[in-house]
């Protein structure tokens, strides 16, 4: 073999082909196993205790803080660099592999003084055994950046269910039901770490050999610290309004805020985190030709805008049916925090493209500090917010999303000098036609109010109707959807037919 691959010609080509297909194939993916994770979830809830549930999350926060440092940002400069050779593959391998062990070897003596923190003494153990996941998910990362950098994204999506369903959920299920209780949770955990590493290695081919290569790794360094540091400010942006509610609102206050973000969570990430596993390899492949970067940023924000207002719309308009519905009556409290929240659906989900595009074209430094300011806005929203309770929490926080929002928009056109009127005009089209959506969708609600109508069917009218809504617009004033409206369509019809 070549000391050099031959991506260019493999990744142009790829490029050439639609990335719709790509997006779709990575979209399916992630739906699939959001619908395993709720039927999961529900029978594994009836099998286990809460206390058990919330020990393995204790845990798993500590496993996602000191996984951001156990991978070092290594497979994504494997994707993002413009011409790889053997050296970069192996020098990665080595490092990642290296890092893994270390950072198990870690976590496994800082086990007993993090439980101790925690004051959960049942916590070191499970902390211990999470130690493996570490070495076990590194061993397979290089593999699966090659896949990405070749646009595999088929592969991908389907490791993505094959590994939850045959690891995590089927392994975790059987311990549960024959009575092992917290373990089942651990165990499906590695479960699911093992073969998803396995299935990367097996799919990505057998190219990966120990290597070590100062030089290279120093390169591959550079990028991965900001990319490092972009992943620790997500941790804190992610996390730092928990904690605050939970110190100064209480336990109770802070399981509300957590499921009301946990669902409005859902649809940014669906389409913003499948859309940035797309998007980072295809942009970084034409990294250096700006005005295509320009124009792939702008239809993604128009995409998104077409997409997301609509569902703000409906899902605040709908905000008491969706948490009756999804989460029962002892959830009432969480129905406010989540209509706040929800209305900034669409600046929730593009703002991750920023970050992407950032990435992809090798400003990681600068993809670290707008991580970093948006992690502060949302301390100081929490902490102002949470002095008029769950719904100052709520305004702070999502003030905080637009301003990140604003501020990617902001650094991309002046540092970057890339244009973003484009994307930015179709935000203002669509919030514009947002009313056409509010007036009918509240009239709606406001009826079934009226006639006491049950949670769930006024729940599925409002969607029937913002269907009907979208639809006519399609045929009797396309022009005002614009472009994105043909990429949409074209979406629908081969969800159709797949």
């Amino acid at each position: 073999m070549t000391d050099s691959q031959p991506p260019d010609s493999a990744r142009t080509s790829a490029l050439t082909q639609s990335s719709l297909g790509h997006f779709l194939w990575m979209f399916g993916g992630g739906s699939v196993q959001a619908v395993l994770k709720i039927v999961v979830l529900m029978i594994l809830s009836r099998l286990l205790t809460p206390s058990e549930f919330g020990l393995v999350a204790a845990a798993l926060t500590i496993v996602a803080l000191a996984e951001v440092f156990g991978k070092i940002g290594i497979a994504p400069s494997i994707v993002q660099v413009e011409t790889l050779t053997q050296s970069h593959i192996r020098t990665g391998m080595t490092a990642t592999l290296f890092s893994g062990v270390v950072v198990g070897a870690i976590v496994f003596v800082l086990a007993e003084p993090l439980g101790r923190l925690y004051a959960m003494p049942s916590l070191p153990p499970i902390v211990q055994v999470f130690a493996l996941l570490f070495p076990l998910r590194a061993a397979g990362l290089v593999s699966e950046a090659l896949i990405q950098r070749e646009m595999g994204f088929r592969a991908l999506a389907a490791i993505t269910v094959v590994s939850y369903l045959a690891g995590y959920a089927g392994v975790a299920i059987l311990l549960a039901v024959l009575g092992y209780g917290v373990w089942a949770l651990v165990a499906g955990q590695l479960a699911q770490a093992a073969l998803q590493s396995l299935l990367f290695i097996a799919i990505g081919g057998f190219r990966i050999r120990p290597g070590f290569d100062v030089k290279v790794l120093g390169g591959m360094l550079r990028f991965g610290l900001g990319t490092t540091l972009t992943q620790i400010g997500n941790y804190v942006a992610l996390n730092v309004d928990y904690m605050i509610v939970g110190r100064l609102l209480g336990t109770a206050a802070l399981g509300q805020y957590s499921r009301a973000y946990l669902l409005l969570s859902q649809p940014a990430n669906i389409v913003g985190n499948m859309a940035d596993k797309v998007l980072f390899p295809v942009l970084a492949s034409v990294q250096s030709d700006r005005p295509r970067v320009a124009r792939a940023y702008n239809k993604t924000l128009a995409l998104t805008a077409i997409t997301q207002i609509p569902a703000a719309i409906l899902l605040s308009i709908n905000a008491r049916e969706v948490i009756l519905v999804l989460m029962g009556d002892q959830w009432g409290a969480a129905v406010l925090p989540f209509q706040i929240m929800v209305s900034a659906l669409y600046f929730r989900t593009a703002y991750k493209f920023t970050g992407t595009v950032l990435r992809a074209t090798g400003a990681v430094y600068h993809a670290a500090l707008l991580q970093w300011i948006y992690a502060g806005l949302v301390a100081i929203g929490a902490l102002v917010g949470a002095r008029f309770g769950l719904a100052g929490v709520a305004i702070g926080t999502t003030l905080a999303v637009v301003l990140c929002f604003s501020n990617g928009i902001i650094m991309l056109n002046i540092v970057f000098n890339l244009p973003v009127s484009t994307g930015l005009h179709a935000l203002a089209r669509h919030a514009a036609l947002g009313i056409l959506y509010a007036v009918p969708l509240y009239a709606l609600h406001s009826i079934a109010d009226e006639m006491a109508l049950a949670p769930l069917p006024t729940l599925g009218a409002g969607c029937l109707l913002a269907l009907c809504i979208y639809a006519a617009l399609n045929l009797l004033w396309p022009a005002a959807l614009g472009e994105e409206r043909k990429s949409l369509n074209a979406i629908a019809g081969r969800l159709r037919r797949r």
